[in-house]
């Protein structure tokens, strides 16, 4: 399985508050907080346990206050690994072909551990899950649940991944040919635009020296 590397960083632009949302949906948008992922210097934006509240509270999911940095930290690290993990069976879906067995075995996995943390309620019309718990671990568990929901759907779905330099980030394709290659057109399609433009521009000896 790839790993998306967490000890060396190329350091982005962005921060995680500043960190467009393209995917269309909190699943999408939990994977691309990594830009190039499968790259050997990806820009990591889960630097620290902070930023993990950071990303809850700009997709208006309340969380309590710390409990304490061992499992703030561990959060993190659950955090890393169940990205990957979607990361790896996202890939697969869009490039046709099958997941491993290892891979649905490790979010089976995430699943039953995440089952601590939430109980069906009644609510009017039928029932819902509610989160027992409100730490960083409980925000972990609660993406898991809306992950595997996602993926089991996705095959239906129109996604995408961004064909930009340095991102890979998935998108959901609603536009009117779906035909979208771009995150977004202001962000990687504008990137790619700018570097065909400096290599117009370029002297024919820089070109040759490539």
């Amino acid at each position: 399985m790839l790993v998306i590397m967490s000890g060396r960083r190329n350091l982005p632009t962005l921060t995680i508050a500043t960190l467009p949302k393209y995917g269309g949906h909190r699943c999408l948008d939990f994977v691309n907080t990594v830009e190039g992922a499968d790259e050997a210097e990806p820009s990591e934006y889960f630097v620290i346990p902070d930023d993990l509240r950071i990303w809850a509270r700009r997709a208006d999911i309340a969380l309590d206050p710390p409990l304490g940095e061992a499992l703030e930290a561990d959060a993190l690290e659950r955090a890393w690994s169940l990205r990957q993990i979607i990361y790896s069976i996202l890939c697969a879906m869009v490039e046709r072909r099958s997941c491993s067995a290892a891979e649905t075995a490790l979010l089976t996995a995430a699943l039953e551990r995440s089952a601590g943390s939430r109980r069906l309620v009644p609510v009017p019309g039928g029932i819902a899950w509610k989160r027992t718990r409100r730490d960083l671990n409980s925000l972990i568990d609660m993406l898991v649940v809306e992950a595997v929901a996602f993926l089991v759907e996705a095959p239906k779905l129109p996604l995408r991944r961004c064909v930009g330099s340095h991102c890979g980030w998935f998108f959901l394709d609603y536009s009117r040919n779906k035909s979208r290659r771009w995150c977004s057109m202001s962000y990687c399609g504008n990137r790619a635009k700018a570097r065909r433009f400096r290599r117009r521009k370029r002297p024919a000896s820089e070109a040759l020296d490539d």
